[in-house]
């Protein structure tokens, strides 16, 4: 399996100007559009918890892309990327009668299993004595061919991800390729709204700087 494709808002959101119709009405029709895509999943949640085999096949199908590419991004390794987003998928099954309705996405509860396993897997493999998963992206990095190679293969924006903070990259791909909000990506992350927004900014500088070529100051 590979990742899917980034989408454009991201790199269009270091350059392009602001959008001229009225903020206001902008976020009123995301409002709306969240509320009910909550309430939908919620919906497909309660069966799946009844266990029904339709509802929970289908958040199996919507939910192991998104964590297969979350964990990519972060491991830079599709095997170990897809044994961790079937094991977050495990666990998901397993403990959805747990998960109780509280305002935020489905999603925000099925992500932060999956910062927890990664959390654990960089854990066991430095008590193991192993390279650390990132050093791989570095190495890669480093190479001239690998670096030409993952970029046509991700495009460039994949390539400025690694340089990076851990915090600093789960930050973008949680709120501009998973789409999550900041509160859902506090939940994720167990961060404050406010720590995400300063997150954020700094994320949003950074490959700003690295995508033009700046130098930091």
């Amino acid at each position: 399996m590979q990742a899917d494709c980034w989408p454009i808002q991201l790199t269009r959101s270091l350059d392009e100007p602001k959008s001229r119709e009225p903020v206001a009405t902008s976020e009123a029709k995301a409002g709306i559009e969240a509320k009910s895509d909550i309430a939908l999943e919620w919906e497909l949640v309660r069966r799946a918890q009844s266990y029904e085999e339709a509802a929970i096949r289908a958040l199996y199908e919507t939910y192991y892309p998104k964590i297969y590419n979350y964990s990519f991004m972060q491991l830079g390794d599709v095997h170990t990327a897809e044994d961790l987003a079937s094991d977050v998928m495990l666990k998901m099954i397993e403990s959805i009668h747990s998960f109780k309705f509280r305002g935020l996405p489905f999603g925000a509860w099925v992500f932060r299993i999956a910062r927890n396993r990664l959390i654990d897997l960089h854990r066991r493999r430095k008590r193991r004595g192993e390279v650390d998963l990132n050093e791989t992206l570095s190495t890669a990095l480093a190479n001239p061919q690998a670096l030409a190679e993952r970029a046509l293969e991700r495009g460039q924006l994949q390539v400025a991800l690694k340089h990076l903070t851990d915090e600093q990259r789960q930050v973008i791909v949680l709120k501009f390729i998973e789409g999550f909000d900041n509160r859902s990506i506090g939940k994720i992350m167990g961060r404050s709204e406010g720590a995400i927004k300063s997150l954020q900014h700094r994320a949003l500088g950074a490959l700003r700087r690295i995508l033009h070529h700046e130098e930091p100051y």
